[in-house]
């Protein structure tokens, strides 16, 4: 519990946040944490912090996360309202889920689509044997 505590002190996240996802607060930080990462597929939740069904969805967020086991998979949020270049975004009542791999946008999910979202992330995030 104490490493966790610290973990989420250092990637300064949110204190709602759960551990497994980084809360990206510059267009700086989305760029060297997202575009710039090959290989891992990342997906990028952009929420208002004031939308109840962004509110919603964290859970779901968490349990995909926990399910993806060894998957290359990583998870970011990033405050549409606050963070700049996501314009088209702002002022949204539903959460919008980007899908990233090798630095581009492949994928994306509207609103609170829980068996739309999961069945990207496995599809994106499975490993070739």
């Amino acid at each position: 519990l104490v490493v966790q505590a610290s973990l989420v002190r250092e990637l300064s996240l949110p204190s709602a946040a759960m551990s497994f996802q980084i809360d990206v607060k510059t267009p700086e930080a989305f760029k060297s944490e997202i575009t710039e990462v090959p290989g891992t597929c990342q997906v990028v939740e952009l929420y208002s912090t004031w939308s109840g069904p962004c509110k919603a969805i964290i859970s779901t967020f968490k349990r995909i996360y926990f399910d993806a086991g060894d998957r290359p998979l990583k998870f970011f949020t990033v405050d549409a309202e606050k963070v700049g270049g996501f314009d088209e975004h702002r002022k949204g009542c539903q959460p919008v889920f980007l899908i990233y791999k090798d630095g581009k946008v492949i994928d994306k999910v509207v609103g609170v689509m829980a068996p739309a979202l999961e069945k990207k992330i496995a599809e994106y995030s499975a490993v070739a044997a």
